[in-house]
């Protein structure tokens, strides 16, 4: 475990669309993709298994995704110090999935929370951890607003080697407050839709993920109306 204070820095500018941390805009764990929180399927049991390795961004030689997460992880940290909480530390592990994909463009794999995580705020944007299967294989993130309207948004493609980080911005339509919880914003996360590719050969496709880390805005609990455009 890592547990060095590393929230001296700013995210750059091409992460987060220049945002940083500060008393309006925060940056949290969503999951781990831990097995102790997130599982497969249960009714894809029989052609996929998991296990934590110590595969993670900050091992890769390729220094960009471990340069990424450092920085959106003193980012979390930064929004903690700003809170007054100890720095969180991360460990440098992920999950593996094995996913033995027999009918490729039909089967389909879900990885689910035991419970789906409630997201307090406006949430806007998230950012995404994979190391590559060599397949065309798609993952897509589930989500649930208040109103019940759930979405699928596309994250990527795993046709590629090594790590990568992706930055996914969360429809305006899902940032929506729910007028029986004193008009807050709230959003949930469902967990994962991993599609398999049509043109992809029958086989076994092997995966990783690490820590999924989201933003929001939360100005409008210090100044009413002062939270950001609804379409930014």
């Amino acid at each position: 475990m890592l547990a060095t204070c590393l929230f001296a820095a700013d995210a750059p500018h091409s992460f987060w669309y220049g945002q940083t941390a500060d008393d309006v805009t925060v940056f949290r764990l969503v999951t781990d993709f831990q097995l102790k929180t997130i599982q497969p399927d249960r009714n894809y049991l029989h052609q996929v298994s998991a296990r934590i390795t110590a595969v993670h961004p900050t091992n890769e030689k390729d220094g960009n995704a471990k340069e990424a997460f450092l920085t959106d992880w003193q980012l979390v940290q930064k929004t903690e110090q700003l809170a007054g909480k100890p720095a969180t530390a991360f460990g440098a592990q992920s999950t593996e999935y094995r996913w033995n994909v027999e009918r490729p463009g039909k089967d389909v794999l879900y990885l689910k929370p035991r419970r789906e995580l409630f997201l307090p705020d406006r949430n806007r944007v998230f950012s995404f951890y994979a190391r590559g299967a060599q397949h065309a294989h798609q993952i897509f993130a589930l989500f649930r607003g208040p109103n019940g309207l759930q979405q699928e948004i596309f994250i990527c493609s795993l046709d590629f080697t090594g790590w990568k980080r992706f930055e996914v911005v969360i429809p305006p339509y899902l940032r929506a407050r729910n007028p029986l919880k004193q008009n807050r914003f709230e959003l949930y996360f469902k967990g994962l839709k991993i599609q398999s590719h049509f043109r992809d050969q029958p086989g076994m496709s092997v995966f990783n993920l690490a820590q999924m880390v989201i933003m929001a805005d939360t100005s409008d609990k210090k100044i009413p109306g002062a939270d950001m455009p609804m379409d930014f």
